[in-house]
């Protein structure tokens, strides 16, 4: 099977037990050690993901506040302006603002309606254990930089750029221990001026 069929196979899964039988199908591809590795680099890295969030709430909420932080860092990089450096917004408010100048009419349909397509929580499967897709039209990452960037843990690598609520590569990781038994999560992301190619990976919990 080819990685674009792949995706499509895991993407389509309404639940872990689909994405279980996805794995079974595949498992010259998943049941190789080598194509499995530790969030964050870290084997003992659990205790960091557990005590992240204390519901399932504030997990999904974390979730939309990277995709928030996504769309400023590409309205920052479209605008050719360094993230890190002084020309930078200094704070959220500042970045919407600069980036978003009719920011004051997102209460009135049209405008709540447009800006909504650019961040989006989409629920499938059953009605008591949905698979949930947060999609956001932000920077994106290419594929070589996933372990950098989704799948790292306490690496700091926003600390510099104020605009920003997410500042140490975690926040995404904690919704890890509400995904179900199994903590299924599949990450996809191109980066946002198509200068790569589509990348995703799919991380789960071992117990």
């Amino acid at each position: 099977m080819n990685a674009k069929n792949l995706f499509f196979e895991l993407y389509s899964a309404s639940s872990e037990d689909e994405v279980g039988k996805v794995i079974s199908k595949n498992s010259s591809i998943f049941n190789k050690s080598e194509n499995w590795r530790p969030l964050g680099g870290n084997e003992n890295n659990f205790g960091v993901i557990e005590n992240q969030q204390s519901s399932p709430i504030a997990a999904l909420i974390e979730k939309v506040t990277n995709s928030i932080d996504a769309l400023l860092m590409k309205e920052c990089y479209e605008n050719n302006i360094d993230p890190k450096s002084q020309e930078a917004p200094q704070t959220m408010e500042e970045a919407k603002q600069q980036f978003f100048d009719r920011s004051r009419d997102w209460d009135l349909p049209g405008s709540r309606k447009a800006q909504a397509e650019n961040i989006q929580i989409v629920a499938d499967g059953p009605r008591l254990t949905p698979s949930l897709v947060i999609y956001d039209n932000g920077e994106g990452q290419h594929p070589k930089d996933f372990e950098n960037t989704f799948l790292s843990l306490l690496k700091g690598n926003k600390n510099e750029i104020h605009f920003v609520q997410g500042k140490y590569n975690m926040g995404g990781s904690g919704a890890i221990v509400f995904c179900g038994k199994k903590g299924f999560q599949l990450i996809v992301s191109k980066r946002f001026d198509d200068t790569g190619e589509f990348g995703f990976t799919l991380a789960k919990k071992y117990s």
